[in-house]
């Protein structure tokens, strides 16, 4: 029977509208006529047409697959006009169609859902008038609800059913059928409708009348106004003044021998948090009490060279400290806070910058052997461009290092921009941005271009000018290096374009785009093998001999199962065909299409070889990286 029609047989059964009987009933004369069922039950007075409508919309069926651009065109939503313009911007931005019409302003948001709906055969429920059964809340944590924007709505067969707003969502739901051992149903919701029952069913948006019927008595009493807690300077003996450059001492200290990245320390109304990232993960390391909180904060801006008499306006600062032996660079940020009584703090985080990040060799990170061969062939090339790409702690920089050293050579000038400068390397030429004084990437570009370099270095490629100059660099003979924020290796030429550049220069001076996240590391000395469910199994399409670990936990990794984190990897040189779709502004998906025929092993796919060989677990693989299907 087809999944849609038995979901919506399901969904009725679900908020009471029919029973067992009537849905047997109805699903018989379904079989015998054809007819679709939700018709069927209103025609036999099982459902009203008001309540069905209430719960699952105007639900039409498509008889054939259709592209999402005729059925609005069909149905008179957009005109075609609208569809070329809208596939032009699609083309440049590398977006979902359904979405680009949207954000166009030729549809709202309710008949994308209702299109989509019918298009790929999920339901589309409407949440104001649904019963969500409140038992199933408690097994998917808010945060993630909100993070994937879906809802849980109710559990049959052990399986969950929830609603979402976007379709491409679906790729999440590997990561939280994982993550919660069960099979999970989707349905279509609008997100507006969505965000609204996290509200309400979380305990964040209760009705106002509701809180204020709780609330309001007979009696009317005056608002009681609390007074802002005014902190007294408090004046240390010279022993509590030692306890805090001590305390502050020792914090550093076993967050550099714990191999955190960073430290954050946050006031809160009844002690100073403190916490260190290890692994890429935050946890509590210890609370300082009230007391010594404005001091604890006074004097890592004081080692930092802050304005320490300034607290209304963001800083940053960097001091070096000897651990155990060893000079570690500490680069200090603070922002300004605001508590409920003691008014404006400051939050600090210090970035340990470890000077032996870069001193990994370039065949020692994780590559595969063909990835590492075609990269060390593009970085030994004589000019073009090499694009590192990742979010926001990926490790981009230790890569660039790490290639860098790869071709250093007294031969060869090799100079940097960064900002800000991570790591020193001996025998480059390293400049540290300066935007208030003048120096900014694209200054830096030119004044370097007058310093006959071969190698150049560009922190990352934020705006057209500096994208500009660094392709017309690698157009006049020097290699450069930089990175950008993409999600894949694909997607940083639809960015590129984005910024202005023009296609044909791209698709010539990009040599290679190497994207990358960090997992992870299952802990060596706790490893064991771990069950994966069936569902997983045939949604990932997993050999059913396939052996996955995970770490038990562990007093060598704190009880974590981790240790450590490693890369996975996806690298894409241009050919002939891809630069030919670079030209026509392809999106990132054809562009995606082309480097899987020639042979480009995805992050998925290295991540999935790492989770097999039992260097990271499953879980890792799903949550940094995307399905190859989409």
């Amino acid at each position: 029977m087809n999944k849609s029609k038995s979901k919506i047989g399901e969904l009725l059964l679900s908020q009471g509208l029919i029973d067992e009987d009537q849905l047997e009933h109805a699903l018989a004369e379904h079989a015998r006529t054809g007819m679709l069922l939700g018709r069927i039950l209103v025609r036999l007075n099982m459902v009203s047409e008001e309540d069905m409508n209430s719960i699952l919309g105007t639900h039409t069926q498509l008889r054939e697959k259709k592209k999402i651009g005729d059925i609005l065109l069909e149905r008179g939503y957009i005109d075609q006009e609208q569809l070329e313009t809208a596939l032009e911007e699609q083309k440049r931005t590398g977006s979902r169609l359904g979405h680009t019409i949207m954000n166009l302003g030729y549809i709202d948001e309710e008949r994308l859902i209702e299109v989509l709906s019918d298009q790929l055969e999920i339901l589309r429920v409407k949440l104001e008038e649904f019963k969500i059964d409140e038992s199933v809340i408690e097994l998917i944590p808010e945060e993630m609800c909100r993070q994937y924007k879906m809802m849980p709505l109710y559990q049959k067969d052990n399986a969950i059913t929830v609603a979402i707003s976007d379709p491409s969502n679906l790729r999440n739901l590997d990561y939280v059928r994982f993550k919660l051992h069960k099979p999970i149903e989707a349905v279509l919701s609008s997100e507006k409708e969505i965000m609204a029952a996290i509200d309400k069913y979380y305990g964040s948006g209760r009705n106002l009348s509701e809180m204020l019927d709780d609330i309001i008595g007979d009696e009317y009493d005056e608002l009681e106004v609390v007074e802002e807690e005014q902190e007294p300077e408090i004046q240390l003996t010279s022993e509590e003044g030692l306890k805090v450059a001590q305390t502050v001492k020792n914090i550093i200290e076993t967050a550099v021998i714990k191999k955190a990245s960073d430290i954050h320390f946050e006031p809160q109304e009844n002690a100073l948090k403190v916490r260190y990232r290890i692994d890429g993960v935050l946890a509590v390391a210890t609370e300082i009490t009230p007391r010594l909180m404005p001091q604890m904060l006074s004097r890592i801006k004081l080692l930092s060279k802050m304005d320490i008499a300034e607290r209304r306006k963001p800083q940053d600062g960097r001091f070096t400290l000897k651990v155990k032996g060893k000079e570690v660079d500490l680069r200090v940020s603070s922002f300004p806070v605001i508590l409920r009584k003691k008014g404006v703090q400051e939050k600090i985080v210090i970035r340990i910058l470890d000077p032996n990040s870069g001193q990994i060799a370039l065949a020692q990170m994780g590559l595969q052997e063909s990835v590492y061969k075609s990269f060390l062939h593009s970085i030994n090339l004589p000019n073009g461009i090499i694009l590192v790409t990742g979010p926001t702690g990926s490790g981009k920089s230790p890569t660039l290092y790490s290639s860098i050293r790869e071709i250093r050579d007294d031969s060869v000038n090799i100079t940097t921009m960064e900002d800000p400068v991570e790591l020193n390397l001996t025998g480059i030429n390293q400049g540290q941005i300066n935007n208030q004084a003048g120096f900014s990437f694209a200054a830096g570009i030119r004044a370097i271009l007058r310093q006959d370099p071969d190698v150049i270095m560009i922190g990352e490629m934020r705006d057209k000018e500096t994208a500009m100059m660094a392709i017309e660099s690698a157009l006049t003979g020097h290699l450069v290096f930089s990175t950008l924020h993409t999600n894949d290796s694909p997607g940083a030429f639809p960015r590129l374009l984005e910024m202005g550049l023009e296609p044909f220069l791209i698709a010539t001076a990009v040599k290679g785009v190497l994207a990358q996240r960090l997992v992870r590391r299952i802990c060596s000395s706790c490893k064991e093998e771990t069950e994966i469910s069936k569902e997983l199994r045939e949604s990932l399409a997993i050999s059913k001999d396939a052996v996955f670990y995970q770490g038990k936990g562990c007093p060598k990794c704190d009880n974590s199962g981790y240790k450590g984190r490693l890369g996975i990897y996806e690298y894409l040189v241009p050919n002939d065909p891809i630069r030919q779709l670079i030209v026509k502004r392809a999106s990132g998906a054809e562009i995606k299409n082309a480097a899987l025929k020639a042979g480009m092993i995805t992050l998925r796919m290295d991540g999935m070889e790492k989770a097999l060989a039992g260097i990271t677990t499953l879980e890792q693989v799903l949550a940094s990286s995307e399905s190859d299907d989409d």
